[in-house]
């Protein structure tokens, strides 16, 4: 059977109000800066997903709006009663006949892989059921999928894992801890890293690590990868880092290495700009 494609729904409050517990944990670093940062990389790793057709962001946010545009996702405004609100808001923009997936917006060490695996969970031990993945402490809730036909229902918020539960969802369970690694807090953050950063986040631990020298910067392994995927009509697809993070290039990147095609497992140089986005692919042979 072919895989469903889902659509993903992911809130994101107005920057100054977002992420409140993370305020002043990168010295240096504006805050809003860190909760754009933080959303652009969830959505980064969301896009590269084999299993979502479409992202669709619920935001009043300029900067967020403008960011997902940019990378090819749906915004629709925020109706400001709430985070459950804003998922429900989101699902019912998607649609009665989508396949709708609830995903919280502060996921930057997302992989889409550990994504993709925890949508084919849902209608392969689910049918008609709601389920959902806790955080990684065990009591939060990053994602709650609702295959089409089926009320997403959210209860996100303090104790949203047993809520969910509570609910009727069923609790999906694997090797995911990019997509159980939520940030709330500093510590989060570092644990994060650990994991390995998309590039907006890691840029900006980067940047605070230059301009204080001696703390290590948590990301990158140099410039090369390896490629994971690659989607020839596209001319998009993911590359594995040395670190073992994966990191998404689009079509343009793609276009200006001047290449004809990738094949996986191809070895390759990256070449990002000053936010972190991959704007070049090339062989490590080439200039």
């Amino acid at each position: 059977m072919p895989e469903p494609s889902w659509t993903v729904v992911v809130p994101v409050k107005r920057l100054g109000a977002a992420k409140s517990r993370l305020r002043g944990a990168l010295s240096g670093v504006p805050h809003e800066d860190l909760a754009l940062a933080l959303a652009a990389d969830t959505v980064r790793a969301v896009r590269a997903c084999p299993a979502v057709a479409e992202v669709l962001v619920v935001t009043d946010d300029t900067r967020v709006a403008a960011e997902v545009a940019a990378a090819g996702g749906r915004v629709v405004a925020d109706p400001a009663a709430g985070l459950n609100a804003a998922f429900r808001h989101g699902a019912a923009a998607a649609g009665p006949r989508a396949a709708v997936v609830g995903l919280t917006a502060d996921l930057p060490a997302l992989r889409p892989v550990e994504l993709a695996a925890a949508l084919r969970a849902v209608p392969a031990a689910l049918p008609g059921v709601r389920g959902f993945v806790a955080d990684a402490p065990g009591t939060g809730t990053v994602l709650l999928a609702a295959p089409a036909g089926v009320p997403l229902d959210p209860r996100f918020g303090p104790g949203s894992a047993a809520a969910h539960a509570a609910s009727g969802a069923r609790s999906l369970s694997g090797d995911w801890p990019t997509l159980r690694r939520d940030v709330d807090t500093a510590a989060d953050l570092a644990a994060a890293a650990r994991l390995g950063l998309g590039p907006r986040t890691a840029a900006l631990l980067g940047a605070r690590a230059a301009a204080t020298p001696g703390r290590p910067v948590r990301y990158g392994a140099g410039m090369q990868g390896t490629v994971a995927t690659y989607d020839a009509a596209t001319r998009s697809g993911v590359l594995l880092l040395d670190d073992g993070t994966e990191l998404a290039f689009p079509a343009r990147a793609f276009d200006a290495s001047g290449l004809r095609l990738l094949r996986l497992g191809q070895r390759v140089r990256i070449e990002r700009d000053a936010a972190g986005e991959v704007v070049r692919v090339t062989l490590p042979t080439m200039a």
